[in-house]
């Protein structure tokens, strides 16, 4: 929504008021435009209103630090104009940045250009004691019915209670003991509404996984081992913590809360919950927003409490619509045919005001069923007033576009016209048209979903070249590149015309002299841009490479691709021109001289390549060539080297300091070139230091030389897998219309030497030996190269000859007891990703010969390998679990959601997708795998009570998936018929492990998880249930029409798209194992998960998820 000149106005000055004098009209001010954005569309109206009296405006100028790593998170920002750079993401305006409940910041934030914003006081909108603002408000206007076994119904108003009010459906509890004799446990009968999740296509079977095991098979006798073993000191006190963390396990149930009101009494808050809700259902297929909220607003809870419960008599007079919460029924029509409907069904009156009689009996199958009723009257009136509020545009006597009037709110202040339908041209040409308050996110919802019915992008990108050209539409043409190339640049960098389109744009904001966009786009395109895996085969080393190179740390670059011969082998592999080469056969190139990079091309004939787009710092070389041959000679930079660790870094301004410690800093020189581009390439570049004043931090191991960030990607900025990733953290997406200023001055002043702190932080350790087995440790990164760890060694164990003398070696023993030795290349990095448990880093004198490893050696090393499930730590098993789940769930790129659901061929492809999907799989059949493959009950007991912990702790680390995982391998029918072990477990498992498992209650579409997914207090990162969010955008996409009347059903993709945002808004904050247990106080070390190798922050844990 773009706000007026006197709105935004007015919202300012309210915002620049002390909140302790803001009036009522200015806390009104402030709500509406909080109300209209959607980065705060999550939020409730009691949350918004109260920012509101806490909220704050602040505007900076360019270059201005608003937070330090290692700075205290306090606040959290709402950009209104400008940008800002964190970390790895531009953020333009319109989106929110810095949000972290409590810790220290992992990464500094700076403005690009002019910036206005919103800051907002942490707990200001996310305190859970909002939640119980109107509690006994509610329980005041409770209005629902009950139907007792008579079929008589009850009307529960103020002050009743109904029976089992706080008591839900429990199909899954306790299943896993269906046939044990366990004297704890309460036997249900599984639900028989024939609804679950299990409909997911292409997604883990939760049915399957739900069923419990009937058949009861003999154990092995073992009645002679000991019944029960004594906890040591050590597992009691973690009994007595997981005792607290599981107190908590479930949250309030909102959406019965809210069905439960009076219809009179709900507020906006309750009828976005019950949307939230009732848009998963089938009933609610096909039916426009307007039209669902309008439902929810009228709609009365009814609850059948006993199976067989006639519900309507056959020819009895209808006068409601019903819909299926919970339960199923069954419906005997008069020719003896009967039909079950289940959750999300409906029955009853059709939107008609006629007289309408039941044609047979419907009767409940199950206790507890639970449905929705809409009077005839109101289902009438909102169905039939769709047409009213809705307005047609007709080109040459065809509609080409559906619009309908919608007011989001009950105060009036948000209302207008928004597309349900239209052509795909028209559908294009509303991208420049302007924007509706009710439908802000129009242009993004576009950007993404256009590839559900359009064949080819460039459609897109010829009309917004035409549409450039005229001088009213250039900003807005400019904004939605942007906005394109920001959120989706995979879908330029494997398409060659779209590439082609990028180049053109360039060219025209080059002509209309837009140094702002222009700049802001080459950061896009090179901060955006994914490492990429290119293999070539050569029939012999002589054979020519099809491509050429340039660049290389002579000239302060790394090494890129100039061009390449169309057609060739190169070319089908994906190489093209302004690639950089990051990596080769495993060696890293992005600080590598020409030479020795052209030696590595000729002289291999399988080369691997690790390459990624980077054509704005390709520009800058060629630009630097240009200058060097009118200079006639080239330009090397002075590069000062730093101790154990080589840097290029060009072009930096006069003298620099570099702390290496608290006592005394180095200072470097180089030579300034090319002003703010230059100085932005630079950054992009990565090289590892931080942009920033410095400041004072402190070390691993307590020496003060370097820092320890919370944030493993922040770590410099050369270290990141992925070089800077301009998307906004998902969630956060800009708006439409992102407000972008053309600073007059560089995006980085490095014109000021005190605003240049550059510091060098790593995030990994590896352990070095010698051959008479003393060892160091070295802090890394995860370009740190062999050559640098020898001399980092050399220098740790006081050696007298030259580093150049020895050579990293690896060192591994195979299960049969074989040494293998081999010589690592200088240049081999991500060194700590590459030990295993059974291998040792040993630092090898080239000169001489002698036994690195002895087979008495070897056979420690051997023994210190075999480590076993029960010797983990579970927090550090759950830690380890959820990062390595978290980093392949943010990976995913939203484009995968939508080509995975609409089964689209693109160049992308959804492999991110598919990799995580196979997680949940993976972790289930880990844990069976684990338990299984011990003969001992006692011990098979240890190792369930183990992963009952381990699910626990996922919980608390906000690993939903993992956490249903491990409970689905628990119930699996090899485990659960195991009774012997089930037998030994402590009571007090057997109860969490009940606990653990109502968090999936299926019933009522796993009302309890969502309940939890969606309180208050669980914020970002969050790994969510996979196969419950694919079966939420599936029902999307299969319960509602794509195309209706020969238009495009842009309603049902508005929803898929808002459904992915959300799905995405959850990983919008990076997973810190220091944070998981923060109310334990404990940080989660990695020792003993890689005690061979070194322990490392990022390291994935060292679980073999193989059966």
């Amino acid at each position: 929504m773009k706000m007026t000149g006197a709105m935004e106005t007015s919202f300012k000055l309210a915002l620049k008021k002390p909140p302790p004098l803001r009036t009522a009209e200015d806390l009104h001010t402030i709500y509406c435009h909080l109300y209209h954005m959607d980065v705060l569309s999550h939020l409730r109206e009691h949350q918004l209103r109260s920012m509101c009296t806490s909220a704050r405006y602040e505007r900076h100028e360019a270059h201005h630090i608003l937070f330090y790593p290692d700075s205290i998170a306090t606040s959290w920002y709402i950009l209104l104009s400008g940008s800002v750079f964190v970390k790895e993401h531009m953020y333009l305006a319109r989106c929110c940045f810095g949000k972290q409940l409590e810790g220290r910041r992992g990464c500094e934030c700076i403005t690009l250009e002019p910036s206005e914003m919103i800051v907002v006081d942490n707990g200001s909108e996310g305190d859970d004691g909002f939640l119980q603002r109107d509690g006994s408000q509610r329980r005041s206007r409770r209005r629902f019915r009950r139907v007792n076994p008579r079929g008589e119904r009850e009307l529960i108003t103020d002050g009743q209670e109904p029976t089992g009010y706080n008591t839900l459906p429990a199909d899954l509890n306790k299943m896993h003991l269906t046939d044990h004799a366990h004297q704890q446990v309460m036997h249900m009968p599984p639900s028989q509404s024939g609804c679950s999740i299990a409909s997911d296509s292409g997604s883990s079977s939760l049915s399957d996984i739900y069923q419990a095991t009937e058949s009861e098979l003999g154990d092995v006798d073992l009645s002679g081992l000991p019944e029960a073993a004594v906890d040591s000191e050590e597992e009691e006190e973690e009994d007595e913590d997981l005792e607290r963390a599981s107190d908590t396990l479930l949250g309030r149930d909102l959406v019965r809360e809210c069905l439960e009101k009076d219809p009179a009494d709900r507020n906006d808050d309750d009828i976005e919950q019950l949307l939230e809700f009732m848009h998963q259902l089938p009933a609610f297929a096909n039916m426009t927003m307007s039209v669902r909220r309008d439902l929810c607003s009228v709609m009365v809870f009814e609850v059948v409490e006993q199976a067989g419960t006639v519900v309507l008599h056959d020819k009895q007079e209808l006068d409601l619509w019903y819909v299926i919460l919970n339960g199923a029924v069954e419906i005997s029509h008069p020719e003896a045919r009967v039909e079950t409907l289940c959750m999300g069904n409906s029955f009853g009156i059709s939107p008609s005001l006629d007289k309408q009689h039941m044609h047979g009996e419907v009767r409940t199958k199950g206790d507890d069923c639970q449905f929705v009723c809409v009077a005839q009257e109101d289902y009438w009136r909102i169905l039939n007033h769709v047409e009213k509020n809705t307005h047609k545009v007709e080109e040459e006597g065809e509609i080409v576009m559906v619009k309908e009037h919608r007011e989001l709110d009950r105060s009036g202040t948000r209302k207008g016209h928004i597309v349900i339908k239209g052509t795909p041209e028209r559908l294009i040409m509303h991208l420049v048209e302007e924007p509706s308050v009710v439908d802000p996110t129009y242009i993004e919802d576009f950007l993404l979903t256009y590839r559900t019915f359009l064949s080819n992008p460039m459609e897109v990108g010829k009309k917004l070249l035409e549409w450039f050209h005229v001088d009213s539409l250039r900003d807005t043409v400019t904004r939605i590149v942007l906005l394109w190339v920001n959120n989706h640049f995979n879908d330029f960098e494997g398409d060659p015309a779209m590439t082609h389109f990028l180049e053109d744009f360039e060219k025209h904001l080059e002509t209309a002299k837009m140094k702002g966009h222009l700049r802001l786009l080459n950061i896009a395109c090179a901060a955006k841009a994914k490492w990429r895996q290119i293999t070539l085969q050569k029939a012999s080393r002589e054979s020519p490479l099809y491509f050429s190179v340039q660049g290389g740390s002579e000239r302060g670059f790394g090494i890129f691709v100039e061009s390449v011969e169309v057609g060739s082998k190169a070319a089908e592999a994906g190489l093209k021109r302004g690639d950089q080469i990051m990596e080769i056969n495993g060696q890293n190139f992005e600080n590598i001289s020409f030479s020795k990079a052209v030696d590595i091309l000729r002289n291999n004939t399988h080369l691997s390549l690790t390459a990624k787009t980077n054509i704005f710092v390709f520009k800058e070389l060629l630009s630097r060539i240009v200058h060097e041959k009118k200079n006639g000679g080239l330009h090397i930079p002075k590069i000062q080297e730093k101790k154990g660790n080589r840097f290029s870094i060009a072009d930096l301004p006069g003298d620099m300091e570099f702390p290496s410690d608290h006592k005394s800093t180095r200072k470097m020189k180089a030579n300034t070139v090319s002003g703010g581009r230059n100085k932005i390439r630079k950054m992009l570049e990565k090289t590892r230091f931080s942009i920033l004043p410095p400041k004072p931090f402190r070390g691993l191991f307590g020496d003060g030389g370097v820092g320890q960030s919370q944030d493993d990607s922040i770590v410099g900025t050369k270290q990141c897998r992925h070089s800077v990733a301009i998307m906004p953290i998902p969630g956060n997406l800009s708006s439409s219309s992102p407000d972008l200023l053309h600073p007059a001055t560089s995006v980085l002043d490095f014109s000021n030497p005190a605003a240049l702190g550059l510091y060098y932080i790593p995030d990994q350790v590896i352990r070095v030996f010698k051959a008479d087995q003393q060892s160091c440790y070295i802090i890394i990164s995860k370009d740190t190269t062999a050559k640098d760890v020898v001399a980092h060694a050399v220098n740790e164990f006081g050696l007298l000859p030259a580093p150049e003398t020895y050579s990293l070696c690896e060192v591994s023993v195979s299960p049969e007891e074989v040494i293998k030795q081999r010589r690592l290349p200088d240049q081999l990095s991500k060194l700590a990703d590459r030990i295993q448990l059974n291998g040792r880093y040993y630092l090898k004198n080239n000169m001489e010969t002698e036994t690195l490893c002895s087979d008495e050696d070897a056979q420690d090393l051997l023994r210190e390998s075999q480590i076993s499930l029960l010797q983990l730590s579970t927090m550090e098993v759950a830690a380890q679990l959820s990062m390595r789940d978290f980093e392949l769930f943010r990976n995913i790129e939203s484009t995968e959601y939508v080509d995975d659901l609409f089964k689209l061929d693109s160049s992308v492809g959804s492999g991110n997708l598919k990799q995580f999907e196979e997680v949940i799989n993976q972790e289930t059949f880990w844990v069976a795998t684990e338990i299984l493959k011990e003969p001992n009950a006692l011990k098979r007991m240890k190792t369930i009570k183990h992963f009952i912990k381990i699910a626990l702790h996922c919980r608390e680390c906000k690993n939903f998936n993992s956490m249903f995982a491990i409970i689905s391998g628990l119930n699996l029918a090899p485990v659960a018929r195991l009774r012997s072990s089930w037998e030994k477990l402590p009571s007090k498992y057997e109860k969490l492990f009940g606990d653990l498992q109502d968090v999936f209650d299926p019933s009522r579409n796993m009302a309890k998880y969502r309940n939890v997914l969606s309180s208050q207090s669980m914020q970002p990162p969050i790994i969510p249930l996979f196969p419950v969010v694919k079966k939420d955008l599936t029902f999307l996409h299969e319960g509602n029409d794509s195309s209706v009347d020969g238009l495009v059903n842009f309603e049902k993709l508005r929803m898929i798209a808002k459904e992915i945002r959300h799905v995405v808004r959850l990983t919008s904050a990076n997973m810190d194992p220091a944070l998981m247990f923060r109310q334990r106080s404990v940080v989660v070390p990695s020792q003993r998960l890689s005690s061979c190798g070194g322990f490392k922050g990022t390291v994935h844990p060292t679980i073999d998820f193989s059966l």
